[in-house]
């Protein structure tokens, strides 16, 4: 999980993004701020609609996630940090090169705050669609489906 930041000066828009790791796929959020308070509230209606889907969250060291901890606690979802001191964009490849991907459409140093929440999901299923040699040249929505229905089956046969 990241964020991908406008024009800095002060409380901009930014753009929280979360990978799933296994398909790629991109979940995108326009959020109000790059604070704590922003990204749980982002965080929860992500929760609330993947929920079973949604078992681990790895963030890096930026202070919009220092709460993260305390506002899952409740839930089945673990936090998980990138190594605190040598967090590097190349210790987290995969976040980095979807940024660059979303760049594209929102270059850095112009605000977000012109950017609507349906422009974002736009791009998101832009890249969603996009065929990827990692996955076999299929794209991370296909591969996504797919996995959230195979897991969605297996926890029914466990119940």
């Amino acid at each position: 999980m990241d964020t991908v930041v406008g024009k800095r000066n002060g409380r901009e828009s930014v753009i929280l993004s979360l990978i799933e790791r296994k398909t790629r796929c991109q979940l995108l959020r326009l959020i109000d701020g790059r604070d704590s308070d922003s990204v749980e509230f982002a965080l929860r209606e992500i929760k609330l609609e993947w929920g079973d889907c949604l078992r681990t969250i790895t963030a890096d060291n930026g202070p919009e996630f220092s709460t993260l901890n305390k506002a899952f606690e409740d839930t089945d979802t673990d936090i998980f940090y990138a190594h605190s001191y040598t967090s590097t964009s190349c210790d987290r490849g995969s976040n980095e090169a979807h940024n660059r991907m979303i760049r594209r459409d929102y270059p850095k140093g112009e605000s977000l705050d012109d950017v609507s929440p349906s422009q974002v999901l736009a791009t998101q299923d832009h890249l969603n669609g996009l065929p990827r040699r990692k996955l076999d040249y299929r794209s991370p929505q296909e591969c996504f489906e797919t996995e959230v229905r195979r897991t969605r089956r297996s926890a029914q046969h466990v119940s």
